[in-house]
């Protein structure tokens, strides 16, 4: 009864008040909202200018390295085909070597970028696998002498595949690498490579050489990291940015793949498995590529 003797007790004037200032309060509200979402959307419109203004930067740097860096490669091997005397031959190998090396990096470095970048668009094409093993393993051959390396590469594909191209470059590209550097000298990389039932493509890389230790598992797809290894006096310094295995990790999934591995005492295997694509995908982007390549001869004929 007291609690409803105070309820009348309150004039209309009080409750007009009381009801004014709820009304203030929340038009207050959805002003302070509506600044804010006017902030975000203009924070929103910058980041977009940025990513924009960072993935041109970032196709500019490329050809600003890929183009002469391609060239002086290219320059490389048709020197070394030519016989000097023995210091020059061996000045031109060790050329032929540092810009094998440079291109390997900052291939990873570019890709990493466009990882970031969120610039990791498929591109489907038809692979003779086996070529592309070989074409990746000859990029590798100054290490694979250095060491005195046996590989053995067992393809038990009966076709052509299809897939991107150059993320399996990449990705077999580290995977050899780390091979290679982490291998003891005088033992083998064996490479096997076939499709399972689920028309998925596994490909695993073992060398015999200092392997990760267990607890950092966890870490080693992390990016800038790298991890423990069993070390040997066996084994030469090795170098690198600790980007490889994140690149791996990041190309592997974006090609609905995985990859893992497994040690034992002295042996590493890691296994990459992921999805291969119909046929159809790859003709219609030769399809496509013919259209617009038509297309343009076209306009040109018309603008002559």
């Amino acid at each position: 009864m007291s609690q409803k003797r105070n309820f009348d007790d309150i004039s209309d004037a009080v409750l007009l008040e009381e009801v004014k200032r709820r009304f203030d309060q929340k038009n207050t509200t959805l002003d302070e909202m509506a600044f804010l979402t006017k902030k975000l959307y203009v924070l929103n419109e910058k980041m977009k200018e940025h990513d924009s203004i960072k993935g041109e930067f970032l196709s500019l740097i490329k050809n600003v390295f890929n183009n002469p860096l391609s060239s002086l490669l290219n320059l490389s091997s048709m020197m070394r085909k030519n016989v000097d005397s023995p210091k020059t031959q061996t000045m031109k190998q060790l050329l032929d070597m540092e810009l094998r090396k440079l291109n390997f990096q900052l291939n990873n470095i570019f890709t990493a970028a466009e990882i970031e970048a969120g610039e990791i668009a498929n591109y489907w094409s038809e692979i003779d696998l086996r070529l592309l093993i070989e074409e990746i393993k000859e990029s590798f051959d100054y290490l694979i002498e250095e060491k005195a390396l046996h590989f053995e590469v067992n393809v038990s594909l009966d076709r052509l595949i299809v897939s991107d191209s150059k993320k399996l470059h990449t990705i077999f590209s580290n995977l050899i690498s780390n091979a290679c550097e982490y291998s003891f000298p005088n033992t083998k990389v064996s490479i096997v490579a076939s499709i399972d039932n689920n028309e998925s493509l596994c490909i695993s890389v073992s060398n015999v050489g200092d392997v990760i230790e267990k607890e950092y598992k966890k870490e080693i797809f992390s990016r800038f990291k790298k991890v423990g290894v069993r070390e040997s006096k066996a084994r030469t310094s090795v170098d690198g940015l600790g980007l490889g295995l994140s690149i791996v990790s990041s190309l592997a999934e974006s090609l609905d793949g995985s990859v893992d591995y497994i040690s034992s005492q002295n042996e590493t295997t890691f296994t990459v498995c992921m999805k291969l694509q119909d046929q159809g995908k790859a003709e219609a982007l030769m399809s496509e590529s013919a259209n617009e390549f038509m297309f343009d001869d076209t306009q040109e004929m018309k603008e002559f």
